[in-house]
């Protein structure tokens, strides 16, 4: 049975993607951080493997829930870290993402159990995986790098990869998930009798 990875993500403005792999190749090259070039910028707001047989219904259960979901403005500040292996552009409005996170969580747990992962506080990564000595040297250098931009916030997407832990398949894009800012449907259950 083929088992996939899922990832949902929000990204950045195309000049925010050029601002942070602009930082992601700086990393890679100055320090050596293998995995900072690697990714395109954006900000996951869940992930999961999966053998694919519920697409369908995570899909329609995913859009249902982001068409209620208003668009709004991300705004960046500054950069962050997870230490001691982790560099990020920091997300000054978290709260967004931390209420898309819930709803996800909420909508779609009858159907992902416990295999989801909604990660958080909300973060555009520049280099993961670091060692000790290539994280010490980058934040000593990044630390209070200037970091400021916004962007307006329309949707999310769902990538989807094939399972494999020889190495990593490209994303395939799966769905596109708009933001409508529409009233929750409620629906009713038949009971069948």
């Amino acid at each position: 049975m083929n088992i996939f990875e899922y990832l949902l993500i929000i990204s950045p403005s195309e000049e925010i993607k050029l601002m942070v792999m602009n930082l992601k190749r700086i990393f890679a090259n100055r320090y050596g951080c293998e995995k900072a070039a690697g990714l395109i910028p954006h900000i996951t707001m869940s992930n999961w493997l999966h053998n694919g047989d519920r697409e369908t219904q995570i899909i329609s259960t995913i859009d249902r829930f982001a068409k209620t979901v208003h668009p709004f403005l991300a705004q960046f500040d500054g950069l962050g870290k997870f230490d001691p292996k982790t560099i990020f552009v920091n997300v000054f409005n978290r709260e967004y993402f931390s209420e898309i996170s819930k709803g996800l969580k909420n909508s779609t747990n009858y159907l992902l159990k416990n295999d989801a992962k909604f990660p958080s506080p909300a973060h555009l990564t520049i280099a993961r995986d670091m060692k000790p000595e290539q994280f010490e040297q980058a934040w000593s250098e990044y630390g209070n790098e200037e970091f400021e931009a916004f962007c307006k916030v329309e949707g999310m997407v769902l990538l989807k990869r094939p399972f494999s832990k020889d190495g990593y398949k490209k994303y395939d894009v799966v769905a596109e998930f708009p933001f409508e800012g529409k009233k929750p449907r409620v629906e009713q259950l038949e009971l069948g009798f």
